[in-house]
């Protein structure tokens, strides 16, 4: 009897275990460069990347343009990330710097529909999984470090 009860024990532990799956983790990354900082969020469960926030500074003057400069550039952009399922871009401009926050939630947006869109990179297709290995030898060959 102890040994059926330890069986089924090690059993459930086990189903448990794996019906946990992976835990969430994040991971970091920043670049500065000519008046723009970036700070990108990665949010994965093992190598699949399930949502990606971007926090991008443009300082006017580091850039030599006025605020109404910039917001003629930025806008018409902006534009393009309005309406596309899993995604989320806000501009606040500031008296001396606009600040972007992007949201890419995998779990909902098509790969497809993104990769048309200025400043996506997505190395993946309509059915698959962003890869956090990827994604990380992409941000490394593009300057970025990682906040650790």
């Amino acid at each position: 009897m102890k040994r059926i009860l330890k069986a089924i024990s090690i059993l459930l532990l086990a189903f448990l275990v794996g019906c946990s799956g992976t835990k969430e983790e994040t991971k970091v990354y920043t670049k500065q460069q000519k008046g723009v900082t970036m700070e990108l969020t990665f949010y994965y469960k093992g190598d699949k990347v399930v949502k990606q926030t971007s926090k991008n500074t443009i300082v006017y003057a580091d850039l030599g343009l006025t605020k109404e400069q910039v917001k003629k550039q930025l806008d018409p952009v902006a534009k393009k990330y309005q309406g596309i399922e899993g995604l989320e871009d806000k501009l606040d401009y500031q008296e001396t710097q606009v600040v972007e926050n992007l949201t890419i939630d995998y779990t909902k947006a098509k790969l497809s529909q993104l990769k048309g869109i200025p400043g996506i990179t997505i190395e993946a297709e309509d059915g698959q999984d962003v890869s956090m290995k990827k994604s990380e030898e992409i941000l490394k060959q593009d300057g970025f470090t990682e906040k650790k």
